[in-house]
C-alpha cells in the first residue's frame, strides 16, 4: 500500500505556539490536540476517504468538530482510528438551532455539502409508492441535521463506536414501528473540502487505532465518547490518587499522534497532496513537505519514539528494564556515536521526544537507542512498527542475533547492541535538523519479575506454554455490536510478539493482533407453548493471527497478512453444511476447515480440534475457543479494579500427555487469569473448578464444552502428534 494522503487545511496562514502544540505539558497535563491559530477563515479538506460525523463544540455555538472515521489508510504500518477535526464553521453545514438543518448546495458551498445533498436528493426522488393502481413519488422532505448524526439529544456519554457502528432500533409510536434514531452516517473520498475552520484557534487530533470493542472494566483506557469529540480541545490530566493510577492514565496518551508528525513521515516515504486556491491537486514529497505545509508548526523538529513492551504496556511500565536496584536508568539514547544512559519518557510520559540539530552531509539524521535486556532471556525480540530503521534486520524485525553483542553474553543484563533510525531532515543555518516523525517499536528483551508476588509458584514455569499467555486480546473485550446476529467480533489491534526460536526448527519471530469471535450455538424452544427461541452453548473464540512473521514454513503469507483484524457481524446459520461464509469471514479463505479427534483424558472421551487450510494444519493463527458461561466464570474471579486482564494458560502436568488407546497425543491446560491489581502488582487467579483446554497443537486449544457443539468439524486422520509444535 502507497504512502498517500491530503493536507487537512488550506496552506498559509496557520500559527502555532508551544502552549497550543501536541505533547507533554507537564508530568500532570498532555496535549492531545495540536491545536493552531487562523487570522481567517480556511478550508478544511478530507485526509484520507472515510465515514464522516459532525458534532456541536461544548462552549461555542458557532462552531462544530468533525470526526473522519478512515475507510483507506493513508499510511502503511500506521492504522488510524478517527482524525478530528475541532473548531469548523458550523455556518458551512447547519442552519436554525433548535432544529438544525443541512444547508443546501446552493450558492457558496463544500463538497462535502454538495454530495451528501445529492445523495439525499437520489434517495428521495428514487422513493415511490403504490396506491392502488397509481405510482406516487414521495415528497423530498426537509434534509434534517440528525440524518447525518448530529443529534444534540445525544447525550455526552455515548460513545463514538455506538454512533459509528450504530444498529437499527425500533420502538411503537401510536401503532407504527419506527426506527429510533434514523441516521446515516456520510461517506467523503480524500481530499474532498469539508467546509472551514473558523477565525481563531482550531485544532486537530490523530488517534492511532487499537482496535474497535467494548469493555466491562475500568481498565485505564481513554474513553472515546462524544464528550470527548465535543471539546474545543482535548489533553489528559492526570488525577489519579496513586502513582499506579497515574501511570495508567499516562499510557493513554501513547494511542494520539502528533499531526505534524503524522504528515512529517510521508517525507521518507509517499506524498501529501494539496488544493491550491484556484483549485488544482498538487503533490508535496521529500523536504517539501517540510518546507511547504510543516514549517508553521511548533513541533516541526520533534520526533516521537515509542516503545510497546511486556504485556501491551510501554516501555518499562513493570520496572523490569532498569539497570539495577540503585540506577534506575533503563535507556540509551543519541546517536551511534554518541550514547547516553537516561530514563525512557518524557516528564513522565511514555515517550521520548528527540529535536536535537546535527552535523552531517547526508539526507537523514541519525536517532539511536540502546535498550536493556538480559542474555539469558530466550525470547528476545524486537519489532519495528512504524520508521526507518539502519541496522540488519528482515521484514522489520531484528533478531536476538543482531541485537546482542556476543562478547557480552556472560553478563546477565545488559544494552542491546546500538539500534539506530533514518529520520529525513532539513538544512537550515547550517545544521541538519529533523522533520518531525514518529517511531513505534515493539520490543521484548526481559522477563517480569514474579519474585515479590505470592504466586510466583505459578509463574516458575517459563516452559513453552508460558509464551502463550500474552497473544490473546483482553479477556474482558466485548463486540461494538448490539444485536441478535449469531456472529459478531470485537478487534483488538495491540501488537503482540512471539519468539519461538529456542523451542522449534520451525516456528521464529511474529507480531500479531487480535479478535474475540462471539457466536450463538443451537437454538433450543424455552416453552415448547409459546415456541419462543433461546440459544444454549454460545460459545467464545479467542484469535491471534500473525501480521507479519518470520517462520520459514508459512503456507499462505500472502492471503492471511494482506488481511486486516476489523470488527465484523454476520448471520451464519448453523443448519447449513456449507460454512465457506463462516470460514471466509473468521479466516479470509473457504479453504479453511476444522477437523476433530477423539481422545480419552481421565477415562473421559473428549473431542480436539484443528485449524486446517485444505489438508494442511494452519500455523498462522492461534484459537483458545470456551463457552461464555466459562468465559462469565474467568470474569467473575477478577478482583475489583483490576486492569489488563488476560487468559492464564498453566501447565497441570507435562505435556504432551499420552493417550495410548488412540495413539495420539494431545496438550492440555487449565486456564486462569492473569492481571493487574488495584496497586499495580501483577497476579494469577484460577478458578475453584479447573476449566481445562485441549489440543493437538498449541494453535487450537478448546474446552470440551466448546468442542461438542461443534458442528463444523469433519473427523480427522488419527496422527501421533509428538512433534507438532
Amino acid at each position: 500500500m502507497s504512502a498517500q494522503s491530503h493536507f487537512f487545511i488550506e496552506s498559509g496562514g496557520l500559527t502555532q505556539s508551544k502552549e497550543q502544540a501536541f505533547g507533554p505539558v507537564s508530568s500532570d497535563q498532555f496535549n492531545l490536540t495540536s491545536s493552531f491559530s487562523l487570522a481567517s477563515s480556511k478550508k478544511a479538506y478530507s485526509i484520507c476517504k472515510g465515514v464522516v460525523l459532525i458534532q456541536p463544540q461544548t462552549g461555542n455555538s458557532n462552531k462544530v468538530n468533525l470526526i473522519l472515521r478512515p475507510y483507506k489508510q493513508p499510511f502503511p504500518g500506521l492504522n488510524i482510528k478517527y482524525f478530528i477535526y475541532r473548531g469548523l464553521q458550523k455556518s458551512d453545514f447547519f442552519i436554525n438551532d433548535t432544529d438544525p438543518l443541512v444547508i443546501k448546495n446552493e450558492g457558496t458551498y463544500s463538497d462535502f455539502i454538495d454530495k451528501i445533498n445529492k445523495d439525499f436528493l437520489a434517495f428521495h426522488e428514487g422513493r415511490k409508492v403504490k396506491n392502488g393502481e397509481t405510482i406516487t413519488e414521495i415528497l423530498v422532505p426537509p434534509f434534517k441535521a440528525s440524518y447525518i448524526g448530529y443529534d444534540l439529544k445525544f447525550p455526552d456519554s455515548t460513545l463514538l463506536s455506538d454512533v459509528f457502528f450504530k444498529e437499527s432500533q425500533f420502538e411503537d409510536k401510536n401503532g407504527t414501528v419506527e426506527e429510533k434514531d434514523p441516521f446515516e452516517l456520510p461517506m467523503i473520498d480524500m481530499g474532498k473540502s469539508l467546509g472551514n475552520f473558523a477565525e481563531g484557534e482550531s485544532g486537530i487530533d490523530v488517534v492511532l487505532n487499537y482496535g474497535d470493542y467494548k469493555n466491562n472494566l475500568t481498565n485505564g483506557e481513554f474513553v472515546f465518547d462524544l464528550g470527548y469529540a465535543r471539546q474545543a480541545t482535548a489533553k489528559i490530566i492526570t488525577i489519579g490518587t496513586t502513582d499506579y493510577k497515574k501511570k495508567l492514565e499516562r499510557e493513554q496518551s501513547t494511542q494520539f499522534v502528533d499531526i505534524a508528525a503524522f504528515y512529517g513521515a510521508f517525507s521518507n516515504e509517499g506524498k501529501i497532496e494539496i488544493t491550491t486556491s484556484s483549485g488544482d491537486t498538487v503533490s508535496k514529497t521529500g523536504t517539501t513537505i517540510y518546507s511547504d505545509l510543516l514549517y508553521n508548526f511548533f513541533n516541526k523538529n520533534k520526533v516521537y519514539l515509542y516503545i510497546q513492551s511486556n504485556r501491551h504496556r510501554s516501555y518499562n511500565f513493570y520496572n523490569n528494564y532498569k539497570l539495577s536496584e540503585t540506577n534506575d536508568n533503563d535507556i540509551k539514547i543519541g546517536t551511534s556515536a554518541n550514547l547516553i544512559e537516561t530514563k525512557y519518557g518524557n516528564l513522565n510520559w511514555p515517550v521520548l521526544i528527540f529535536e536535537n540539530s546535527q552535523t552531517n552531509s547526508n539526507d537523514h539524521n541519525d536517532i539511536s537507542i540502546g535498550l536493556t535486556t538480559s542474555s539469558l532471556y530466550e525470547e528476545i525480540t524486537l519489532y519495528v512498527s512504524t520508521g526507518l530503521i539502519n541496522i540488519k534486520s528482515e521484514r522489520n524485525f531484528v533478531i536476538k542475533e543482531n541485537l546482542l553483542d556476543p562478547e557480552s553474553n556472560n553478563i546477565d543484563s545488559n544494552f542491546t547492541k546500538t539500534i539506530s533510525f533514518k529520520v529525513t531532515n532539513i538544512s537550515e543555518s547550517g545544521q541538519k535538523k529533523n522533520i518531525s516523525s514518529l517511531i513505534r517499536l515493539v520490543y521484548v528483551g526481559k522477563e517480569l519479575d514474579f519474585s515479590s508476588a505470592n504466586n510466583y509458584i505459578v509463574w516458575g514455569d517459563k516452559k513453552r506454554h508460558s509464551l502463550y499467555n500474552n497473544i490473546f486480546p483482553n479477556l474482558t473485550i466485548r463486540p461494538v455490536f448490539n444485536n441478535n446476529q449469531n456472529f459478531l467480533t470485537a478487534s483488538f489491534n495491540r501488537e503482540s510478539l512471539i519468539n519461538y526460536k529456542g523451542f522449534s526448527n520451525y516456528m521464529n519471530e511474529s507480531v500479531l493482533n487480535g479478535l474475540v469471535v462471539f457466536q450463538k450455538g443451537k437454538k433450543e424452544i424455552a416453552n415448547p407453548n409459546s415456541n419462543i427461541e433461546t440459544f444454549s452453548k454460545e460459545r467464545v473464540l479467542f484469535i491471534a493471527k500473525k501480521v507479519e512473521t518470520l517462520d520459514e514454513f508459512s503456507i499462505h503469507k500472502s492471503e492471511v497478512f494482506a488481511q486486516g483484524v476489523f470488527s465484523k457481524k454476520a448471520n451464519i446459520d448453523p443448519n447449513l453444511t456449507d460454512y465457506s461464509n463462516y470460514f471466509s469471514s473468521l479466516y479470509g479463505s473457504k479453504d479453511y476447515n476444522l477437523k476433530h479427534y477423539m481422545i480419552k483424558d481421565l477415562d473421559t472421551d473428549i473431542k480436539i480440534l484443528s485449524l486446517n487450510l485444505k489438508d494442511n494444519l494452519d500455523f498462522d493463527y492461534y484459537n483458545l475457543g470456551i463457552t461464555e458461561d466459562e468465559l462469565n466464570t474467568l470474569k467473575g474471579i477478577v478482583p475489583n479494579n483490576s486492569s489488563n486482564v488476560n487468559i492464564y494458560l498453566k501447565e497441570d502436568s507435562e505435556n504432551s500427555t499420552s493417550s495410548l488407546e488412540m495413539n495420539t497425543n494431545y496438550l492440555k491446560y487449565s486456564l486462569g487469569i492473569v492481571f493487574e491489581n488495584n496497586d499495580g502488582k501483577l497476579s494469577v487467579i484460577m478458578p475453584p473448578a479447573p476449566i481445562y483446554v485441549y489440543g493437538i497443537s498449541h494453535n487450537f486449544l478448546t474446552t470440551a464444552s466448546y468442542t461438542e457443539y461443534e458442528e463444523k468439524s469433519i473427523t480427522g486422520r488419527i496422527i501421533n502428534t509428538t512433534d507438532i509444535i
